[in-house]
């Protein structure tokens, strides 16, 4: 019996999704994020509903691709204990066929992240047909590896039903759970004996030649020898190698994390920004074109930004709200896909750009319960006061306060 599978339980966590309020997310998760998070009120981000894509609807998103017009970077134990799956087998099998696997894991080569550039500034992400994930399952629209996806991947929402705070929350945890699989995955690869000083010079030659890195579909032929040394011919070995490292140590990952400085290669990446073709420079993140090679920032400083952006989801604010002129509530009629979708809630928010406008901006379901309490703003303005938690329809609510920071957040209340 191999090592990986001799360490994993009967029914192990981290081959099934975890549950974090009411979102699926990687089991993993439950050993190497902060056990705090678990106890957190998480928004339920109920427009974000990935198999009746609100972007498909409103904004021209492909149905079959929506946001998966990406390549994600995806850590070597995530994908090694996919492999444990016989589709995720099957997911690792095509990564190294098509040459986008490196010892860190999956990894877009600087061709392909020209090419996610080129989408955005012809403002083609969720149209593209050019760039789309290699994990995505195309006959069902489900990611093969959901199990197993990276934090980018696991925290995206293309609506936050708490808006702005909504994003500033999820962006922290992103990062977090980022960082923490960068963390991990370097040390797993030291773990299974890799020699990280070899694969870091490899890069620091690579970035010499940069166009010369990277073809169509993934890295280079000569770019992966250099960069798999030893291993090359036994990747799927490594893979399962760093995750059998990762479930040995499944009490210890988040103080790993936190004690494993994460490298880089610092003429590679810069390279990479140097490589960008000159309209596609707007594109380009600005943290990509300072200079890198700083200290590590380590897990549990990121956890207190976490911390504050998840405080501002839910604060009620002081002062008289009122819906928003741009807002109105309807029946749901039950007759588009998208009205059966949400055939538990029989009422609408109907959100338009501007007052008397006939496009819909945005539309999600609510139950009568919720319906009654935004009827309590309807036309004259309301303190956030004892009188108003007190009211019998804000009473029969539950989670009432949680509500209203959502409708706070996203603008259907306004002051």
């Amino acid at each position: 019996m191999n090592e990986l599978k001799a360490l994993l339980q009967k029914d192990d966590p981290f081959l099934r999704p975890s549950r974090l309020g009411s979102h699926n997310f990687p089991g993993i998760w439950t050993a190497m994020m902060p056990r705090e998070l678990f106890g957190l009120r998480i928004p339920e981000e109920r427009r974000a509903t990935c198999m009746n894509c609100p972007k498909a609807s409103y904004e021209g998103y492909r149905a079959d691709y929506r946001c998966c017009t990406y390549h994600p970077r995806v850590a070597n134990f995530l994908l090694g204990l996919a492999s444990e799956t016989a589709v995720g087998d099957r997911v690792l099998d095509n990564l190294l066929d098509r040459g986008m696997l490196i010892p860190e894991g999956m990894h877009y080569a600087p061709a392909q992240w020209v090419d996610y550039l080129d989408d955005l500034q012809k403002d083609a992400f969720g149209r593209s047909e050019k760039v789309l994930c290699p994990n995505l399952d195309q006959s069902t629209g489900y990611c093969n590896i959901h199990a197993f996806r990276n934090s980018v991947c696991s925290t995206f929402f293309c609506y936050k039903d708490h808006g702005d705070a909504g994003d500033g929350f999820w962006d922290q945890v992103q990062v977090l759970g980022s960082q923490v699989e960068m963390a991990l995955g370097q040390w797993a690869l030291q773990q299974a004996g890799f020699n990280l000083d070899q694969y870091f010079k490899a890069f620091d030659k690579l970035a010499k030649n940069i166009h010369k890195v990277s073809v169509r579909d993934g890295w280079q032929t000569e770019a992966r020898e250099s960069l798999w040394g030893s291993w090359l011919g036994r990747e799927k070995e490594l893979m399962r190698a760093c995750a059998a490292a990762v479930v040995h140590e499944r009490d210890n990952l988040w103080e790993i994390a936190n004690s494993q400085p994460i490298r880089e290669s610092v003429p590679f990446d810069k390279a990479m920004v140097k490589a960008v073709p000159k309209r596609l420079e707007d594109q380009i993140d600005p943290e990509d074109l300072e200079d890198s090679g700083g200290e590590t920032v380590r897990p549990s400083v990121i956890w207190q930004d976490v911390m504050k952006a998840y405080w501002k989801l839910w604060d009620l604010p002081e002062g008289a709200f009122v819906v928003n002129p741009k807002v109105k509530i309807a029946d749901n009629a039950l007759q588009t896909t998208q009205d059966q979708y949400y055939q538990d809630k029989p009422y609408f928010i109907m959100f338009y750009p501007r007052k008397g406008s006939k496009t819909l901006d945005w539309k999600m379901g609510i139950t009568a319960a919720q319906k009654a309490v935004l009827d309590l703003f309807v036309g004259t303005a309301r303190e956030l006061d004892t009188t108003l938690l007190t009211n019998p329809a804000f009473k029969a609510l539950e989670n009432g306060k949680n509500f209203l920071a959502e409708m706070l957040r996203r603008k259907v209340l306004v002051a």
